[in-house]
């Protein structure tokens, strides 16, 4: 009769542990959240007298260097999705995307220019400089770069040798 009760409060405790363990993995604060999830989370918070606008994503980053690999420009394409917002409300240059890369009204100096036929902007900012310029609402490009390596008109030239893809 001992054994068995033993055996019982064993196979007990051995329910209990299984689900302590169950339950701490499952409510880990390590665990990390999704981007999407965390958008939803802010959007539940905000309720429904906000509605989501647009959102701007980089879509990707490429990286050239000189021979050495000393110096680098990063070529940024940004993409813009519009929900809410009208996408022909954006005329000009897209300010708004570029804060996915940097804070727009930090930087300290702006030169605006046109890229071929498309709004162009040259921002400064210490040591760096963002060519930015905006193709249609939806995907604007920036070439990030040190000022101090690469002359303003080289970049310039850069971006002005941008085609569009048939």
């Amino acid at each position: 009769m001992l054994k068995k009760k033993t055996m019982g409060i064993l196979a007990c405790l051995t329910v209990i542990c299984t689900a302590t363990a169950g339950v701490l993995i499952y409510r880990n604060p390590n665990k990390k959240s999704t981007l999407e999830e965390d958008i939803l989370k802010v959007e539940d918070a905000l309720g429904d007298q906000y509605k989501k606008q647009s959102v701007t994503t980089l879509a990707a980053t490429l990286t050239y260097g000189d021979e050495d690999a000393d110096t680098k420009i990063y070529y940024h394409i940004l993409k813009t999705d519009y929900y809410e917002q009208d996408a022909s409300e954006i005329t000009g240059l897209n300010t708004v995307a570029f804060g996915v890369l940097f804070p727009v009204q930090f930087m300290d100096s702006c030169e605006e220019m046109k890229i071929q036929e498309w709004p162009a902007a040259l921002y400064k900012k210490g040591e760096l400089a963002y060519l930015c310029w905006t193709y249609s609402p939806e995907v604007s490009y920036v070439l990030e770069y040190e000022p101090a390596e690469i002359q303003d008109s080289e970049i310039i030239k850069m971006a002005e040798s941008a085609k569009e893809r048939d």
